[in-house]
């Protein structure tokens, strides 16, 4: 009796176990959002971020589970102010395409909003302002945005743009572009350069903003009654927001983020989703850092923050649901890793893009954590060698815009 009552005791230990070690690996394979819900449910789960065997367990999960996602995708690898690269699986440069020249100006240099468009659109569009151009590089088609009502004003009225977000509307088919204006007062230094006499300062707006949203379809701006400022926000934006790394457009939603000044965060997450026009946002915690970059790692947001040194280490945290500060998880650490300068975009496999100081491409592969050199430069300054995703398309922009 006593034999069979030991045996019987050693099996539910091992069935336990056996139990435990499943559910690990079923929770290593659920998405990050319920793995975050989970932790509440039972006390064993809720230190798994903190278990090194299920943290490379659920990496390698993350990574490989979502790579049907850019079936069909392309790179693009901007190399000169209009020429890009096609990159291949291999990383491989396969085809040159250039940029359009829709005003047929001299040394004309457009960058591409955001991470770029899996649906087919690019947005063009210059940091010191002007025009901006829908472009189908499969077709070689491109429209001019007209101005917004915001921007018609009198002379003396001072306003700088940013723009927060280019996607599509899947719901009405429909490609839609986000823009802040801020108005300024002319200092006495603008009114000499304008020539400007007399200026009605009562009618001058002054450190106010408007958002305005352009839709495709109708081929029109419209006012956005939104606002991005709250108690404890300094909503610190320059005319440098759309930058490379700044912007981001996943699941039918326009991202961004910028510096804040609070306690217990430095960033904020802005997304704007273009169906119901409703913002919500998401505070990062504390990260001690000095620079962030925006990018869609296996389908989820990543932000990759790092501190300038010679040697920087760069850790990428992942949000696991939108509005939730806590379900920020920092999953990957790399570095430190000489001679980079910052990550320039992300690629199917797991691959992370950065420039070096001297301007070289190269390709940090996450699984492998091998480094591969494209033999290509960029410019470091320009943002020329930002990577982008995309995907073909063959129907004409003028079908959405009729």
């Amino acid at each position: 009796m006593e034999k069979s009552t030991t045996v019987t005791s050693e099996k539910k230990i091992s069935s336990n176990c056996i139990n435990d070690d499943l559910s690990f690996n079923i929770l290593s394979k659920l998405p990050l959002k319920s793995l975050k819900r989970f932790g509440c449910v039972c006390k064993s789960w809720a230190p798994l971020f903190e278990n090194p065997h299920f943290m490379s367990t659920f990496r390698s999960h993350f990574i490989s589970n979502h790579q049907s996602l850019y079936n069909d995708t392309s790179l693009l690898l901007q190399v000169t102010g209009r020429e890009f690269h096609i990159l291949s699986d291999d990383n491989e440069f396969e085809n040159t395409v250039n940029l359009p020249n829709p005003f047929q100006q001299e040394d004309l240099f457009f960058n591409i909003l955001g991470s770029g468009s899996i649906t087919g659109i690019l947005c063009l569009h210059r940091y010191q302002g002007g025009p901006i151009v829908f472009w189908n590089p499969s077709v070689q088609e491109f429209k001019v945005i007209p101005p917004s009502p915001g921007e018609s004003v009198p002379r003396y009225q001072l306003f700088s743009t940013v723009i927060n977000g280019f996607g599509y509307d899947h719901v009405r088919d429909d490609y839609k572009l986000i823009k802040h204006l801020f108005y300024t007062s002319p200092s006495s230094r603008d009114c000499e350069d304008l020539g400007l006499h007399d200026v009605p300062w009562k009618e001058v707006l002054d450190c106010e903003s408007l958002w305005e949203i352009y839709s495709l379809r109708t081929n029109s701006w419209k006012k956005l009654d939104m606002d991005v400022c709250f108690e404890g926000i300094s909503y610190n934006f320059s005319a440098h927001s759309s930058l490379c790394g700044q912007l981001l457009f996943l699941d039918g939603k326009c991202h961004w983020w910028y510096y804040v000044f609070l306690d217990d965060a430095e960033l904020a997450l802005e997304s704007f989703d273009l169906i119901s026009e409703v913002l919500c946002t998401t505070l990062v915690p504390l990260l001690d850092i000095h620079a962030a970059h925006l990018v869609e790692l296996s389908g989820s947001i990543a932000l990759i923050s790092w501190t300038y040194s010679s040697a920087p280490t760069f850790d990428i945290s992942i949000l696991a649901e939108i509005g939730v500060k806590e379900s920020w998880i920092k999953l990957f650490n790399v570095g430190p890793l000489s001679c980079i300068h910052k990550p320039v975009g992300s690629g199917k496999n797991a691959d992370i893009f950065f420039i070096q100081e001297d301007g070289e491409i190269v390709c940090l592969n996450l699984s492998t954590q091998i480094i591969e050199e494209l033999d290509v430069k960029g410019d470091r300054y320009r943002q020329v060698g930002q990577v982008l995703m995309y995907k073909e398309n063959f129907l004409s922009i003028e079908r959405i815009n009729h």
